[in-house]
Formats: C-alpha cells, sequence, structure tokens
C-alpha cells in the first residue's frame, strides 16, 4: 500500500505512436516532491507514464495493486489534457482517493482546473512543501487543508485558493530527487540536474518568471558538485543535462561548479543565454566536459527581439556563437515563429539570420510561438492584436 502516488502523464500522441526514446530527462519536479515525503516518513511511488508508454487501462490497474491515499499528478499545458484524464481513470478505480495537480499550467489556471470534479486540490508554484503539508494532514491528522498556503481546492460547491506559500529561500536544504524511482533506462539523458530555479530576465512568451513571483535563486555550487558526485557514484552517470532556464547567469558561480566537476571526466550540457557568456567562461565550460550549449535567440531581426523583451542583441549572437565553436562546444540556436510584430519581411530576415547561424557552426531549431498561461504574451494577448479561436 502507498501513501503518495506521483503521476507524469503521457504526452498527447501525434499521428502514429510515439516511442519512449524522445523522453529527454526524468521529471524531476516530482522527484524533489517524492524526496521531501520519503524523508517524512511517507511511502511514495513515481510513475512515469510518458516514459514507460503506459495506457490508462494499465495505470488503472497499477492504482488498484498499489491503493495509494493520494495521486499527485504534474500538469503542464501540453499534458495538461491527459493529467485530467489520469485524475478521472484514479476517480473510478477509488473516490475516495485525493488528487491534487501540480505544474505551471494549473498554478496560473487553478480554479479552471478545480471546475474538473475529478480534481481535488491544487498545488500553486513549488510543491515540495505544500505536499508534504498536505500528506501530513490527510494521512497523520485530521484532514483539514483549510489554512495549508499554496493550494486551491473545493470545499462542498465552492473552490477556495488559500494564500500562496512563501518560495524556499534555501535550495541547499532541499534532499536531492530520488532518481531511484524512476524509470532511468527509459531517459535519453537520465543524468539531469537542475541548480537553480526562475529566470531574472522577462521574455513576453516564457513564464518562467512568473511561476516564481520574478525571483531567481540558485543552489551553492558545492551543493551542485555533491549531487553531481552522488548521481555517478550511485547511478553511474557520466552525461549530464543542465535543465536551468539560464544556467550562466552568475559566472563566478559557474566558474566554480565547472573546476569542481572538471576532473570527473564527464560529458555535459546547459541552457544559457547569448549575453550572459564570454569567450574565457565558455573555455572553462568546455574544459570541464561542456560539449553543447543551448541558446535562446527567438529571432534574428533586432526590433523583434526588443519588441518580445528578449534583452539580447543579434551581434550578442553572432559572438556568442563563434565563441562556443572556437572553444568546442556545440552552439543550438532555438527560435520561435511568429511573434505579435513579426511580418513577412522580418521572418525573411530571421530566416536568413538562421542560415547565418549554420554557416558559423550553430545547429538551428525552431518552434512555433505558443501563448502559454502565465507568460505576457497570454495575459495581454488582445492588446498584442492575438486572437484565441479555441477555448481549448
Amino acid at each position: 500500500m502507498t501513501d503518495v502516488l506521483l503521476v507524469q502523464p503521457p504526452l498527447p500522441k501525434p499521428i502514429g505512436e510515439y516511442s519512449s526514446s524522445i523522453i529527454l530527462c526524468p521529471p524531476l519536479g516530482l522527484g524533489y516532491i517524492a524526496s521531501n515525503l520519503i524523508l517524512e516518513g511517507f511511502e511514495v511511488e513515481i510513475i512515469d507514464m510518458a516514459a514507460l508508454n503506459l495506457s490508462l487501462d494499465q495505470f488503472k490497474r497499477e492504482v488498484k495493486q498499489k491503493e495509494p491515499k493520494i495521486v499527485g499528478i504534474s500538469a503542464e499545458t501540453l499534458t495538461y489534457k491527459n493529467a485530467l484524464k489520469v485524475a478521472e481513470t484514479v476517480k473510478k478505480e477509488n473516490p475516495e482517493i485525493l488528487t491534487v495537480m501540480g505544474g505551471p499550467h494549473v498554478t496560473f489556471l487553478a480554479e479552471e482546473t478545480l471546475r474538473n470534479p475529478q480534481v481535488d486540490v491544487v498545488v500553486r508554484r513549488e510543491g515540495e512543501m505544500t505536499m508534504k503539508e498536505i500528506a501530513r494532514r490527510l494521512l497523520r491528522e485530521n484532514g483539514d487543508l483549510g489554512n495549508v498556503k499554496g493550494i486551491t481546492y473545493r470545499r462542498e460547491d465552492r473552490i477556495i485558493s488559500n494564500p500562496e506559500r512563501p518560495l524556499i529561500e534555501d535550495l541547499d536544504s532541499l534532499p536531492f530527487p530520488a532518481r531511484e524511482l524512476f524509470p532511468l533506462d527509459r531517459y535519453r539523458v537520465p543524468g539531469t540536474l537542475i541548480t537553480s530555479r526562475g529566470c531574472p530576465s522577462k521574455c513576453i512568451f516564457c513564464s518562467a518568471g512568473a511561476m516564481y513571483g520574478g525571483r531567481y535563486r540558485v543552489r551553492s555550487p558545492e551543493n551542485v558538485s555533491s549531487e553531481v558526485h552522488h548521481m555517478i557514484e550511485k547511478f553511474n552517470f557520466d552525461k549530464f543535462f543542465i535543465a536551468d532556464d539560464t544556467f550562466t547567469v552568475f559566472r563566478d558561480r559557474t566558474r566554480k561548479i565547472c573546476r569542481s566537476i572538471s576532473d570527473l571526466n564527464v560529458q555535459w550540457f546547459c541552457e544559457s543565454r547569448v549575453n550572459t557568456v564570454n569567450k574565457e567562461i565558455l573555455k572553462e565550460m568546455a574544459e570541464s566536459g561542456c560539449r553543447v550549449i543551448q541558446y535562446g535567440v527567438e529571432s534574428g531581426y533586432q526590433k523583434i527581439l526588443n519588441s518580445i523583451r528578449k534583452g539580447i542583441t543579434v551581434e550578442q549572437v553572432r559572438k556568442a556563437v563563434k565563441w562556443s565553436v572556437e572553444v568546442g562546444i556545440i552552439p543550438v540556436c532555438s527560435f520561435m515563429v511568429p511573434h505579435p510584430e513579426d511580418t513577412l519581411e522580418t521572418i525573411e530576415e530571421t530566416r536568413k539570420f538562421m542560415e547565418e547561424l549554420k554557416s558559423l557552426g550553430a545547429l538551428v531549431v525552431v518552434s512555433l510561438t505558443t501563448p502559454f498561461p502565465g507568460t505576457y504574451l497570454y495575459d495581454h494577448a488582445e492588446e498584442l492584436g492575438l486572437k484565441f479561436i479555441l477555448e481549448d
């Protein structure tokens, strides 16, 4: 019997079946919640339905076998509809199980989410302390969620939003994610870690700032180094993905982390911004094992970059790509089209810039601009000239 079952929903399936091999890395948010619950003495399991390619019928059998008292479900915009199906499956198996949903999508649309009767509680923003308190209240006390900070929940016919929970100030105080609960052989990069939370930038298409109240918090280099050593010793990882929104914000901190892992003979890659790197820091990163760095470029036209509040220049992109190639790091430049002020002419300039960056040695990826909940793009869609043609 399980106290808390944490679930990563399936991805929406494109035409034809997807392979679990497209799953890049474990859902570390669930891993952090699990390790905090375990530290508190609760029995916890994780089911990553996407990585395991589980159907809802297979998942239902797992619920029947494990008999959890609480099921926590992660929900991003991409997986939200499947998260609702997971919650519905849980309730059909046992209506007494408390269904809790968390993640960026439901953080910003908590009341809308709770209009679905299969969801009992929404955890807003960070989940570690909130889930621990929910489990304590439900499993060891009287079950009253009335003053649990950071949740929105249903009481009879009313939807109630409790006050915000303060963000965790000391990220070093958190135990490392419970990676032993993940099917590590099903991920392309199982050795994933997060060394910071939030982002100091204000891009209009990103919800990272809103998710963490505009705050940017970091772990100490010593704590990060300790986790890397732990991952090598316990799981024998030799490749790492640093999944921060922007790893290189503080160069001295980046240097210290690089120096602490430089003798480990590991390869790693990360995400960054072109205005936070120079050739010297990139050289240190390369010497410590960095092989790939992704830069969010978004557009090749300066007026568009300014309009989306990217905070970078086209020239900074050129320099960052050139420096990266020179020190032996593969730069991956990601773009988005179209932005609200884009025209056919500015998109053509972006296409030309992509070709230029490829000629310099960069890889280029392109995605469609999407107004996710929690972003300036979503909240100010009308004044930006955007029209939602579907409620979905």
